[in-house]
């Protein structure tokens, strides 16, 4: 895919270049401080425009990626400027979700999401061609612009009809499971926690799993027996910081069985920085709320165990208890290692008193250690 660029601010940079890692060999980083301030017609003010310029006048690049949401009208004057295809975070996350994608459905919701985000840049160009602002590298002219976005928006229409189809059908399988007495466990959580590597631990399967952000793109699920329930588990599309409106809706139906879930394991990576773990919890307790996961139970797993020692454990499940405390679930927190087998029985222990009790609630001082 060539060479990228990255423009990003200093505290994103880790994650911005995990993404960029998925798609390009080679990448090249420009670092912002995180107190920049952006310029409301431009984004980067004439000074770090001349920065990118030179960082691009030394190399062969392809893309530019603004590690941020960026306006139409930011992306028209960069695009002007540097004379590349300049995208912003939104479309770095689908990229990303592209190259894993490996269903139907997951083809088409990241098709779909890329589009929307599209649109309003494509209306900012037909106005821009219409004044005669677009020569040269921008575009063909107004009224070819004029007919891609005919052509987008009647693409978008025949997306979401076979999207709406897609649903309709997962929705009839999750209600006759439920009709046969199954429960569903989703196991959800930021991207990277090893949410696939638990769900091939549970159920046997051999999903791909890897250290990429998003490997996982749609859902999977498979029933297996714990206690006395039939457990369907559900490993769902990995949560990210911010998650922009577009995932949110293309993604609805995978995000949708979380939602609808009996209970939900949270995965979350003990091998972080106590300070990211913080963050990672935090963003995906928002997450739950926003998709309307509430007053059900929450098994957070603290993944990674065998990486870490025993008493920064017992801090990270501190920190836990700190964010959960009294909140809108009922909880455990059951440290694990996914890939050792590290206190699988422990987790699927848990699980059955959960599920048996939907309402059950522990008293701290008894949380598994």
């Amino acid at each position: 895919m060539g060479k990228a660029l990255l423009v990003v601010r200093r505290g994103d940079r880790t994650e911005a270049e995990e993404l960029a890692r998925v798609l390009y060999k080679e990448f090249e980083v420009i670092e912002l401080p995180d107190s920049y301030r952006v310029s409301a017609s431009t984004y980067l003010t004439p000074k770090w425009v001349d920065e990118v310029k030179k960082v691009l006048n030394g190399g062969s690049f392809s893309k530019i990626y603004v590690y941020d949401v960026l306006s139409p009208r930011h992306v028209s004057y960069l695009m002007r400027e540097l004379k590349v295809g300049v995208e912003d975070r939104v479309m770095l996350i689908l990229d990303v979700l592209a190259e894993h994608a490996g269903s139907k459905e997951a083809k088409i919701q990241i098709e779909m999401a890329k589009l929307r985000h599209q649109l309003p840049l494509i209306r900012d160009w037909i106005r821009r061609a219409k004044l005669g602002e677009l020569p040269g590298f921008l575009g063909p002219g107004g009224y070819a612009v004029d007919a891609y976005y005919t052509h987008v928006r009647r693409r978008i229409a025949r997306l979401r009809r076979e999207l709406e189809r897609i649903r309709r059908v997962k929705d009839s399988e999750r209600s006759r499971r439920e009709e046969r007495g199954f429960k569903h466990v989703a196991i959800a959580g930021y991207t990277n926690a090893g949410k696939t590597t638990l769900f091939n631990r549970l159920t046997g399967e051999r999903r791909a799993t890897g250290p990429e952000l998003l490997t996982t793109t749609t859902t999977k699920a498979k029933m297996v027996p714990v206690g006395n329930s039939r457990v369907v588990f559900i490993d769902t599309v990995g949560f990210i910081r911010d998650i922009p409106p577009e995932i949110v809706e293309a993604f609805y139906a995978t995000l949708k069985e979380i939602s609808t879930a009996s209970a939900v394991i949270l995965m979350l990576d003990s091998s972080d920085s106590a300070e990211v773990f913080s963050m990672k919890l935090r963003e995906s307790l928002k997450i739950l709320i926003r998709i309307g996961y509430v007053g059900k139970p929450l098994v957070v797993a603290l993944n990674k165990v065998d990486l870490v020692q025993g008493d920064y454990i017992s801090k990270l499940e501190e920190i836990v208890d700190r964010e959960l405390r009294g909140g809108l679930w009922s909880y455990r927190v059951v440290p694990i290692s996914a890939l050792k087998g590290v206190n699988i029985d422990l987790l699927k222990k848990v699980l059955e008193e959960v599920l048996e009790s939907p309402t059950y609630r522990l008293s701290l001082d008894a949380h598994p250690r």
